[in-house]
């Protein structure tokens, strides 16, 4: 073959593979291509199946109140809602949503008020909780929390209920809204609405002519804006309409608005407009009101010294003998007089103070059964009614806004006469047939049926001649007086030491400012018991009665006896009897955990301090203890500010006691290191041995615990060159000492020193031959004893 030939056969071999390259760069190519093709078709088809996707809609709403006298707007039809609003004098409104806890609580006590009330107030339910409704997009930002109970006097006022949800305070709410003004004619009158009320806004309007004219209505709306501030009425609003007595009173001008707060009175020179009378009538009571009655008791202990009563105060109540007992004795103590002025208030302080003098002995068992006759007397009253408005099936009303459907009203009882297919909307130009007669009967009717929801009111004994307090004046002292309800505030009374389940009638008082506490001696309130408490306590007279766990009505716990078992651990309950004998035994070391049933992190600290009392439990001279806080009072030196609180008792050092710091974590090593840290040395290695029993008793077994063991082993070592450098520094203070008691003294320090050095010597010695941890730890506290080291 030429050679032209192989060049020719070469030249054609490099051909093929250049193509073949080429073809696979091409196929590369293409399958790259279709690999982004189909994901960008994947990409493209997930993104239209998410675009598709629909989320499910929530189940459909459904009405909250099956009653017939609630109309329930379940899906928030706001609208429909107002437009039914406008065609009644009265409506309670209740904003919910259904699945709110607390809506779900005043549901049962809303049903209550409306069966109270459904004659006169037509009572609606709105759902402000529906996706989409008219309620939620409207009433966004004003209803912010459920549920929302407001009160609605036509269409154009409204007064919000923010006070406690239960059917006999929303009762009260509404009875004083719809009668938010008290008529007055007389000067007795107006003393004994003070001594109902806390404080009383009259008005002094000539009526002829014009219905009282502008000035009424202005008393009238400010009255309707303090029910929401005050639910229970402690602000009585009240027109004095005898204008023959205003000199009297020293009033010389008409309309006049006068504030009568228990120590004065203050009339009123500013706008006659709702908004600013009832700026003014707060800027007037939140000092005065709250010296009488509160919630908040802070404040006023960093002011002086307190007096709290506890006693059971129903909303419907119009008279609390206890409550009224209580501010005759505080008006008592801060009237002062010197018997020349003439001003007005002189005749109703001795109105309030000689109040309990006019009635005598025995008055409460007749105020009582006068109570029981109104009430047998009320009783056959509604009874009698009853059976003659049987025929009356008022309850579908609500339902259909006109009264074609409801059955009409028996002929028997004319309080109104209307037509039966008259519309709704002008159900207000009913006429009224024997007004006067139907208009007290009516009034007797509501008087009644809130009498009969009304518990006998609890009476004091009665004492002819009641002990007289100091005055302020004389002392010059400030002092508190407040009044709770037993129900409400419990929990205070419990944890002041006061146990309400024993104290007749569930009332007690108690005085206390930032230091001590002083409770009534008797189980039974007087108005002689109070002052005398009150006199005693002025007096210097402070001795502050500790309670124990053991008088507790609601637990019982005794002292453990503290059994040394090699399986078991037994960790002393204390109690206030117990406490001191406990924690200051000289031959103990104590460790105290101060607890509460109202801390959970308690429950974790208990486990965590049952674990270190397990490993300790070989070892005699140390006790753990725990003791309940709230239920057992202390002397203040050793009463904690915050629970859980340990409390470290070293032995023979009671006064270098140790709490453990606030700002360290609190676990295993915390803990043992927090307790060692407060012990001497020969009392520290025992301990330190137990807690290598965490891991293993057989310190070979694990490298934990023989890592453990080395510690111990340093620590002891670090101990007898410590302790050597003492005997040495004692023999040389024994050499140079020329005083006999000052040698006597340091040669019992130096046996003492040598007990020590011999125990430590023991304890390095037994170290290697450690094979059961806790034997080992008996075997040593054993030796202490011998020694005499304990």
């Amino acid at each position: 073959m030429t050679r032209s030939s192989e060049k020719t056969l070469e030249e054609n071999d490099d051909v093929n593979a250049n193509n073949k390259v080429h073809k696979l760069s091409t196929m590369f190519i293409v399958c790259r291509a279709i690999f982004f093709i189909f994901a960008a078709i994947f990409a493209a088809y997930a993104s239209i199946l998410h675009s598709n996707q629909k989320t499910q809609r929530g189940s459909p709403a459904e009405p909250f109140f099956d009653h017939p006298n609630i109309r329930d707007f379940y899906q928030g039809s706001l609208s429909e809602l107002m437009h039914e609003i406008t065609h009644v004098d009265f409506s309670f409104v209740m904003f919910y949503a259904p699945w709110d806890a607390d809506c779900q609580d005043v549901k049962q006590e809303f049903i209550k008020v409306s069966e109270f009330y459904s004659n006169k107030v037509y009572f609606a339910a709105m759902n402000c909780w529906e996706p989409g409704s008219e309620c939620q997009l409207t009433f966004k930002d004003v209803v912010y929390h459920f549920p929302q109970l407001v009160l609605y006097i036509g269409s154009h006022k409204a007064a919000e209920y923010k006070g406690i949800q239960t059917a006999d305070h929303i009762i009260r709410f509404i009875h004083s809204v719809i009668h938010p003004i008290t008529r007055i004619e007389s000067v007795p009158e107006l003393w004994h609405l003070r001594y109902l009320h806390d404080v009383v806004l009259v008005g002094h309007f000539n009526f002829k002519g014009i219905i009282g004219g502008n000035a009424y209505k202005v008393l009238y709306d400010t009255s309707l804006r303090l029910a929401t501030h005050d639910h229970e009425r402690h602000i009585a609003v009240a027109v004095f309409t005898n204008t023959k007595e205003n000199d009297a009173l020293d009033v010389d001008e008409s309309p006049s608005l006068v504030l009568y707060l228990w120590n004065k009175r203050v009339k009123y020179k500013g706008p006659i407009n709702a908004l600013s009378v009832h700026k003014w009538v707060l800027q007037h009571t939140e000092n005065d009101m709250s010296e009488l009655n509160s919630n908040t008791i802070l404040p006023h202990i960093k002011k002086g010294p307190v007096m709290v009563m506890f006693t059971p105060r129903n909303p419907l109540s119009t008279i609390i003998p206890y409550y009224h007992l209580l501010r005759r004795v505080a008006m008592n103590f801060n009237y002062c007089t010197n018997g020349t002025s003439s001003d007005p208030e002189d005749d109703f302080f001795t109105y309030v103070l000689k109040f309990g003098s006019l009635y005598h002995a025995g008055y409460e068992e007749e105020l009582i059964k006068a109570d029981k006759l109104e009430r047998e007397e009320c009783s056959r009253f509604l009874k009698k009614r009853r059976m003659q408005t049987q025929c009356i099936t008022p309850h579908q009303k609500w339902h259909n806004m006109t009264c074609q459907n409801s059955v009409g009203f028996c002929p028997s009882v004319k309080f109104f006469k209307y037509s039966e297919s008259l519309p709704y909307n002008r159900l207000k130009k009913w006429t009224l047939y024997g007004a006067p007669e139907q208009l007290m009967e009516a009034a007797k009717v509501e008087k009644c049926t809130l009498l009969e929801r009304t518990p006998l009111p609890l009476v004091p004994k009665f004492l002819k001649n009641p002990l007289e307090t100091l005055s302020s004046c004389k002392i010059n002292s400030s002092f508190s007086f407040i009044a709770l309800d037993s129900h409400e505030y419990s929990h205070l009374a419990n944890g002041l030491g006061i146990q309400l389940k024993k104290m007749r009638h569930r009332t007690s008082v108690v005085i206390f400012d930032d230091e001590e506490v002083l409770k009534i001696n008797s189980n039974e309130v007087t108005e002689t018991s109070v002052a005398n408490m009150l006199s005693r306590f002025l007096s210097g007279e402070r001795e502050k009665g500790l309670r124990s766990m053991k008088d507790s009505v609601n637990f019982h716990n005794s002292v453990k006896d503290h059994q040394k078992d090699v399986t078991s651990v037994s960790i002393m309950e204390l109690n206030t009897l117990s406490f001191s004998d406990v924690v200051l035994n000289s031959t103990q070391n104590v460790v105290v955990l101060f607890h509460s049933p109202y801390c959970s992190f308690c429950l974790g600290i208990s486990n965590l301090f049952l674990t270190i009392a397990y490993l300790l439990r070989n070892i005699r001279d140390i006790t753990f203890a725990r003791i309940d806080g709230e239920l057992n009072d202390l002397p203040w030196e050793f009463t904690m500010h915050s629970y859980p609180s340990i409390l470290f008792f070293p032995s023979k050092r009671k006064s270098d006691s140790r709490l453990f710091p606030t700002s360290s974590p609190l676990n295993l090593h915390s803990l043992s290191s927090f307790i060692l840290s407060n012990l001497k040395i020969h009392e520290r290695i025992s301990i330190m041995l137990a807690l290598c029993s965490r891991w293993n008793n057989n310190p070979y077994v694990s490298q934990e615990a023989e890592m453990c063991i080395q510690d111990v082993r340093t620590s002891l070592i670090d101990g007898v060159s410590q302790k050597l450098a003492q005997y040495r520094s004692t023999l040389i203070k024994l050499k140079y000492s020329t005083s006999h008691d000052c040698k006597y003294h340091l040669r019992q320090k130096q046996r003492r020193l040598l007990k020590i050095l011999e125990f430590l010597k023991v304890a390095l010695l037994h170290l290697p031959r450690i094979q059961d941890i806790q034997f080992s730890v008996i075997f040593l506290d054993d030796l202490k004893s011998k020694l005499t080291l304990s």
